[in-house]
């Protein structure tokens, strides 16, 4: 194993969990656990394992989002336990919206959302499924499927009567989107020891 990744995996992530736990516990919520699919009795064809985004990248990227797309409904795609929505609602979205396919997922969710629960709604179904709101939303994805089902959710998207951004965050399937509403890139490299890369796209 290479030094850069022994010191990925031996102290630089595990500093990383541990701003993230006392995030969490500052919040009073726990939203750091990640998730097979299958441990829950969904089918991996639906969907890809459930890891959260740091609260540092969070920030910088939800902050970035609200100022190029003000007064648009957040919406989460695989929202998990709830955190992107937690950091949006904090930096000043009104609404958000989250979807998953996991009831366990969103009866955490809910609970961690606590008291901010009459500013959001949560759907348990496939994003298939789901009938996206008119108006103006911002999207955020952290590859919660295959490219298969994320392009039908791209070309969804170029069908319904609302205008938006798309938050890709570390996209492994960006050759999905036109790359014409690619808008803004931001790129980590984390000491050299690994690349975080967020991609906006209009819709």
């Amino acid at each position: 194993m290479s030094l850069a990744r022994v010191l990925q995996k031996e102290f630089y992530v595990p500093v990383l969990h541990w701003l993230d736990w006392f995030e969490d516990k500052k919040r009073g919520v726990n939203t750091r656990q990640n998730f097979e699919l299958t441990e829950l009795g969904i089918s991996s064809s639906l969907g890809n394992k459930y890891q959260p985004v740091s609260y540092g990248r969070l920030r910088v990227v939800l902050k970035l989002a609200r100022r190029m797309n003000p007064k648009s409904t957040f919406i989460d795609v695989g929202c998990g336990l709830g955190r992107p929505i937690l950091v949006a609602l904090e930096l000043g979205f009104q609404h958000a919206i989250g979807i998953d396919v996991a009831n366990e997922l969103i009866r955490s969710c809910k609970k961690n959302i606590g008291s901010k629960s009459n500013r959001v709604k949560l759907f348990c179904c496939d994003v298939e499924d789901y009938d996206f709101p008119d108006g103006i939303s911002t999207i955020f994805l952290f590859n919660p499927f295959g490219k298969d089902r994320l392009a039908k959710l791209v070309s969804k998207l170029r069908s319904i009567d609302s205008k938006g951004l798309v938050i890709y965050f570390n996209p492994k399937h960006h050759e999905v989107f036109d790359k014409r509403k690619l808008v803004r890139e931001l790129k980590w490299q984390n000491f050299g020891l690994f690349e975080e890369i967020c991609h906006f796209y209009r819709f």
